[in-house]
């Protein structure tokens, strides 16, 4: 055992010690979560998955940045204190919130399926999404990606409102939805059709309700935005870039490691192409 991990083991049981024996599942969850907080972030896990530039469609994105259909998906991430991005800067036409990014994933893939009706009717079905796993790497297991979701009828969320259909995605339009995580905590947030075209989708989301894990709100409202584009590549096949952007209004949390988001990411990529979302090992197993 190397001197971080005694020290970070030597961390824990002090905090096990000065907490003491509980019984409330939240508290246990919350000396989980300090405990991994204290853990180290390596420089491996921020540069790993240095795949490729953040050059969105809307930049003018090579098909060079795309794997070929059925390849792995090329990953990419960026943090506010690597020193060898520093002068890095989202792409404006991301259109995220105003303030700098402290932090972006993004993961690149291209797809099969029989039309874009097709993967929007699979992307506006909230309801399924209890059905997407994808690897925590807190508690280092497979976990839902929701416990339950769904659109409601605005940011006041009085009624809830069926799945989306593909003929909904209209350029302009703008939907709210739910999420509620596995402890319960739920969360408003909106998705907004940037563009819409006969073969090709820009799909904007951000919070709009405070983001907590245990105690602790980690996302301010518009901390956490994403955006992701879908673009013809071939008869039947589509280029994919999602991307994740941490903004101004996120806690220390939020930025200590990208694996989270690549671990999202991967699980939205699989879902939409119609794959197995724990079928495969985790792009990011640990912190």
């Amino acid at each position: 055992m190397g001197a971080n991990a005694i020290a970070t083991s030597r961390r824990k049981q002090r905090i096990a010690r000065t907490l003491g024996p509980c019984h409330d599942g939240g508290v246990k969850r919350v000396i989980v979560l300090l405990a991994a907080l204290m853990t180290p972030v390596s420089a491996a896990a921020q540069g790993s998955f240095q795949g490729f530039a953040l050059r969105p469609p809307c930049e003018g994105v090579p098909d060079a940045a795309y794997a070929m259909v059925g390849g792995a998906p090329i990953i990419g991430s960026w943090h506010e204190a690597d020193p060898n991005k520093a002068p890095w800067q989202a792409a404006p036409c991301l259109r995220w919130s105003d303030g700098h990014t402290r932090m972006s994933t993004a993961l690149a893939a291209a797809m099969r399926a029989g039309s874009l009706e097709q993967l929007l009717t699979r992307y506006g079905a909230l309801s399924k999404y209890n059905l997407i796993r994808f690897w925590s790497v807190l508690h280092q297991n497979w976990e839902e990606f929701v416990s339950s979701a769904g659109f409601v009828d605005g940011p006041a969320a009085r009624y809830s409102l069926p799945d989306l259909t593909a003929e909904q995605f209209v350029t302009g339009r703008e939907f709210y939805y739910y999420e509620i995580d596995h402890s319960g905590r739920r969360s408003i947030n909106r998705l907004t059709v940037r563009q819409r075209t006969a073969d090709s989708v820009e799909l904007a989301t951000e919070n709009i309700t405070p983001i907590a894990v245990a105690m602790f709100t980690v996302f301010e409202p518009r901390a956490l935005q994403s955006v992701t584009y879908i673009r013809p590549r071939g008869p039947q096949e589509w280029n994919y870039l999602a991307t994740i952007g941490v903004g101004e209004g996120s806690d220390f949390i939020a930025v200590r490691s990208p694996s989270p988001y690549i671990n999202r990411l991967m699980a939205l990529y699989r879902y939409m192409a119609g794959l197995q979302t724990d079928g495969a090992p985790p792009a990011a197993p640990n912190d």
